[in-house]
């Protein structure tokens, strides 16, 4: 069994800045978790990140591990971190990600070092993608051939999950490509690779929303509630909830459960994997991307 949480985009890193205190409400949900969970995947958009000053942007790197996040450090639960529009949106800003992140494994597409990543965790193959890299256009950008050779080399996996900030389907109606979604030819070949080497989930946020998709077999699951009011009550409209999601991986489901800031459970998913066939060569699967 693995537990782990998942959440993105509190868009914080500014003391007293306005997101700051939401994404504490939502941090302590995650503390009272019993059992803690093995590890975190934090979608993206961890800082505000604008201005584009290497400076600036450290400082705010530094509040939020320091100040903000300082409560994981004594529990030892490893973070898995994302790139994404606000933390790595040119040049400078990927070089100071590179500076706060060292220990990145730095096995990636060409020079993507550091920014993308895999971690392999026993039966689960965890592969972290960047959809905002600056050598591929930035926003809404990513490859698949280097996704492709890991999910090969890793095929004995029992779960793989790969995660990234941008959707590939649209959530909640946002559809504009690159600006919500990845690019649209982009998207067609990312989403035929996950789906020929049967990845159980795509993980990502960006839309301020909690929303699960199946296409091809595959899971589109958004989280984008860290924090960020540019959706609760914000421009994206009213009606989600700042959150973190709770998954339990067995080998006869995968269970999710969001958690918002006051402790309540509420929204649940689960995917059943009893019986579930995956054949060593599985047929190339055909995506529709919006």
């Amino acid at each position: 069994m693995s537990r782990f949480v998942f959440y993105g985009d509190c868009c914080s890193g500014i003391p007293g800045g306005p997101y700051e205190r939401h994404f504490a409400r939502v941090n302590a949900g995650l503390r009272r978790l019993k059992p803690p969970p093995d590890f975190i995947v934090f979608l993206g958009d961890h800082i505000m990140g604008n201005p584009a000053h290497a400076d600036r942007l450290r400082q705010q790197w530094r509040y939020w591990l320091d100040k903000e996040m300082g409560w994981l450090a004594p529990l030892q639960i490893p973070i898995f971190h994302v790139t994404s529009n606000h933390n790595t949106f040119n040049r400078i800003s990927e070089r100071v990600w590179r500076e706060v992140f060292p220990d990145i494994p730095r096995q990636a597409p060409p020079g993507q070092e550091g920014l993308s990543y895999w971690v392999r965790r026993g039966d689960l193959l965890l592969v972290v993608v960047n959809t905002s890299f600056s050598g591929l256009g930035g926003h809404g950008h990513v490859e698949s051939a280097w996704l492709d050779t890991v999910l090969t080399k890793h095929s004995d996996a029992r779960y793989r999950i790969v995660a990234g900030h941008h959707p590939v389907f649209p959530v909640n109606g946002y559809d504009e490509r690159p600006l919500w979604c990845i690019a649209r030819g982009e998207a067609e070949r990312f989403w035929s690779v996950l789906a020929r080497h049967r990845v159980l989930a795509y993980l990502c946020s960006h839309i301020i929303a909690f929303d699960v998709q199946d296409h091809d077999g595959v899971l589109q699951i958004c989280s984008g509630g860290a924090g960020t009011n540019y959706g609760p009550g914000g421009f994206m409209g009213k009606g989600e909830y700042h959150h973190f999601v709770q998954a339990t991986l067995t080998p006869d489901a995968f269970r999710l459960k969001t958690v918002d800031i006051h402790g309540k459970t509420r929204e649940r998913f689960t995917r059943s994997l009893s019986g579930v066939a995956r054949p060593a060569n599985p047929p190339r699967a055909s995506c529709r991307c919006g």
